[in-house]
């Protein structure tokens, strides 16, 4: 079972390569906590999509950083945007059932283990077979991602009374001063800068429902379907700029093409979209006892 961390996207709201931002007390990135945590919970090796451009940089960062006993690969995405085109990239490097995750989203080990356990590799699962056709999501509650009132993107589920995926759907979120959320379905936000309260499409949220924060676990059949939706797909006018994975799978299992397993965490889940994230991602980290040291303290029986 592996773990394909997404590492290629240009970070332009934040302005930088926020993959490697430092929000470690040593100057760890948010995906050296994952890495670990892939290990702690039976990953059996990691790929790391980037672009051609800052594969270099990335992974010098990985051979200094990177004190895990797995093996890692790094995999260039082709100049085709998106998070499909991302994920379909590794097919080479992966044997089985992956998960899916985020270079710039702070998971925590619970989150990762929720998808061991799904597939039967966890302690828990004596058997070892657990529920490999079948591909899984972890999701999160809406007000447990957002840590500013900046406007960002997430992913709103609708999800059935047998824990399976009806719906995902991108939308463009802003947290509201009494807490709630105003919420735009993101093929209809014309400019990032645009209000949202203001649009026809615009609708309040509680904050309790439950987003995809792009952690999943997929049977390797995935790769199939992603590659007759990225050969199908025309960024030409009228269409959006760039295929997403959450838009992909929503179309398989809206069309009943596929199925996915949704299993709902109560955790949170931060990341970094915006230069001032840093210092919260920072505090987080420090409030939860991440740092790397403490982990393997912890856990003797890891490396380092």
């Amino acid at each position: 079972m592996q773990l394909v961390i997404l590492a290629a996207g240009h970070g332009r709201r934040f302005g930088g390569l926020k993959q490697l931002a430092p929000v470690g007390p040593n100057g760890e990135a948010i995906m050296d906590y994952t890495a670990l945590a892939a290990e702690a919970c039976g990953f059996t090796g990691i790929v790391v999509v980037v672009r051609d451009e800052i594969r270099d940089e990335v992974a010098a960062h990985v051979a200094t950083r990177w004190d895990v006993g797995l093996p890692v690969e790094l995999v260039c995405q082709p100049p085709v945007p998106g998070t499909a085109q991302a994920v379909l990239c590794a097919r080479a490097l992966v044997d089985g059932p992956f998960a899916v995750a985020n270079a710039d989203d702070l998971y925590g080990e619970a989150a990762l283990r929720l998808i061991s356990e799904h597939f039967g590799f966890a302690a828990c699962d004596p058997s070892g077979t657990g529920d490999r056709d079948r591909h899984v999501l972890v999701a999160y509650r809406l007000e447990r991602t957002v840590i500013t009132a900046a406007t960002v993107t997430r992913g709103l589920c609708e999800v059935g009374a047998d824990h399976e995926l009806d719906r995902v759907a991108e939308h463009r979120v802003h947290r509201r001063a009494d807490g709630r959320f105003d919420a735009v379905p993101l093929v209809h936000v014309v400019s990032a800068d645009a209000p949202l309260d203001g649009h026809p499409m615009h609708r309040i949220l509680s904050g309790g429902e439950p987003v995809s924060m792009n952690l999943w676990g997929f049977h390797p059949r995935l790769f199939d379907e992603l590659d007759v939706a990225v050969r199908a797909f025309d960024p030409g006018a009228g269409s959006p700029p760039e295929l997403l994975l959450p838009e992909v799978v929503g179309s398989l299992v809206s069309t009943g093409a596929d199925e996915v397993h949704v299993v709902e965490t109560d955790n949170r889940c931060i990341g970094i979209t915006h230069r001032e994230d840093i210092a919260i991602v920072h505090d987080e980290v420090l409030h939860e006892s991440l740092h790397l040291d403490t982990v393997r303290a912890a856990r003797p029986e890891l490396p380092g």
